[in-house]
């Protein structure tokens, strides 16, 4: 025999071997089926299929009481709350899973167990009776969680079939009625342009010994001006203007103010107390446009956990009740910032805010007698101005013509002495040691009386009212300012830290 034959033959052997251990590698192997101990494996299937307009109503029975929606003019609704604002949205998918069965896989036919699959007859884990308007009916029995952690095994009454469903569509027939009222609590403002005058906010906390309080004080700008500050005063614990951006949560948050969940509808006062909505930690009371808003929050629902999971002091939920509504709702900390806000934090670093072209002078008058050496100054500003045009066109000081862009920053410097604490105690009259008036053309003016309290610190009134202490070098690094401004210096040389 030749090399060739003998070499074809060789390679001939060995691939008829090699087709004989591929064929027992296939006859032996297991079917996954057989061992897939009755989790049958199957493809998506419409086992019942209706209209939903069709529907009438469905009943829901569960471990938390159930619920019965109907199909109303508007889509479904459940009459138990009918006095809440429905989440319709919910309602109607849940109404479109119940009247389109799509099941999973078949699992058992003719089950004869069903109480391993939470299925029996006398106490699924839930049930839904389906009426339809032409007159038919049907229910549907929902048990427990399958090993496959997205589905659960459900069947028909009429029926010992037993299928898979996956959660996100049967999920609402477990769920609480509450789980339904809608988490809007109130409708948001429409824009910036129809914002509501706010005329008189109180804030009651029970960790503060005072009120905070709130008023309009739209009556001091034109509706264009109102941009440096916020268009309303804090007139409680201390009088100051607010900072606009920070403010705005507490000033405008009872508007689009939405729940996190529904804790109870329509509560007990046994519930009340439960949540501390019998005697609230904070209350929020709102007149707006003759309307009254107010807003109760109870006792912490849930802290927030640190990073081994423990709890921290720091609120993340709170229950809290909006008078109208006879519902206890769940709210995040960030919505009701009320209840843990510090008023420092929401005022104006600026403690005037007039615009630059609306003054009409600046008087300065500081006395220090008791500094070493004592120090007296008076120093009058005076402007001219094109209000129509928000532009000021000459000035003065102490009768002598000054740089106008020079003044600006001077000027920006003077709004913004530094606000680092509130102050409540009224300072002694003979500590008294600067005050500087700015009066605008309209005839209205800011005061501020600066007292000297010691440890390089002052407390300053503003119109009046005790409000604020800050550090004395403000004033020292102030009058050094316009001592240099006097000489005619460029801005460059101004000061600007203190």
């Amino acid at each position: 025999m030749s090399k060739r034959v003998r070499n074809l033959l060789v390679i001939g052997l060995f691939i008829l071997s090699m087709a004989i251990v591929l064929m027992v590698l296939i006859l032996t192997q297991p079917k996954e089926a057989e061992e897939s101990d009755g989790e049958a494996q199957s493809t998506a299937t419409d086992l019942l299929s209706y209209n939903r307009d069709g529907i009438a109503k469905f009943t829901v029975k569960n471990e938390n009481g159930g619920y019965e929606a109907r199909n109303g003019v508007g889509g479904f609704v459940i009459d138990e709350i009918s006095d809440f604002r429905q989440n319709s949205t919910t309602l109607d998918a849940a109404a479109n899973c119940i009247s389109k069965l799509t099941t999973q896989a078949l699992v058992e036919e003719n089950a004869q167990d069903l109480e391993k699959y939470g299925l029996s007859e006398d106490s699924p884990e839930a049930s839904v009776d389906v009426e339809l308007r032409d007159g038919g009916s049907y229910t549907v029995y929902y048990g427990i969680d399958s090993p496959d952690t997205n589905a659960r095994y459900m069947r028909l009454a009429d029926s010992r079939d037993v299928y898979t469903v996956l959660l996100n569509s049967s999920n609402y027939f477990f769920n609480r009625v509450e789980d339904f009222v809608s988490l809007v609590i109130t409708d948001e403002i429409a824009s910036n342009n129809t914002a509501p005058t706010l005329d008189h906010m109180v804030i009651t906390r029970k960790d503060l010994d005072y009120d905070i309080e709130f008023v309009d004080d739209t009556k001091k700008y034109s509706s264009e001006e109102i941009t440096m500050a916020s268009s309303q005063v804090m007139i409680e614990p201390v009088y100051a203007y607010l900072d606009i951006t920070n403010s705005n949560a507490i000033m405008y948050g009872l508007w689009g103010l939405t729940a996190y969940n529904v804790a109870c509808v329509h509560p007990t006062e046994e519930d009340l107390r439960e949540y501390g909505l019998d005697d609230p930690f904070c209350t929020v009371n709102l007149d707006a446009e003759l309307q009254n808003y107010h807003l109760d929050i109870g006792n912490v629902a849930q802290y927030v956990l640190d990073d081994t999971g423990a709890e921290t002091d720091e609120a993340a939920l709170w229950y809290a009740m909006f008078r109208g509504i006879d519902a206890v709702y769940i709210v995040t900390a960030d919505e009701v910032p009320y209840a843990t806000f510090q008023p420092i934090g929401i005022i104006s670093t600026m403690m005037t805010s007039n615009y630059i072209y609306s003054l009409d002078y600046i008087d300065i008058n500081y006395n220090d007698e008791k500094a070493s050496p004592a120090v007296t100054a008076h120093y009058l500003f005076e402007m001219d101005s094109n209000v129509a045009d928000k532009e000021m066109t000459t000035g003065t000081l102490d009768g002598e013509p000054f740089d106008l862009e020079t003044f600006k920053i001077l000027y920006e410097f003077m709004l913004k002495c530094p606000i680092d604490d509130l102050c409540f105690e009224e300072p002694a009259e003979d500590s008294k040691i600067c005050e500087i008036v700015f009066h605008c053309t309209d005839g209205d003016q800011d005061t501020l009386e600066f007292y000297d309290t010691g440890a390089n610190r002052v407390t300053v009134k503003l119109n009046g009212h005790t409000s604020f202490s800050q550090p004395k070098g403000y004033l020292t690094v102030l009058l050094k300012n316009i001592e240099i401004f006097k000489t005619g210096a460029p801005a460059d040389d101004l000061q600007e830290v203190w």
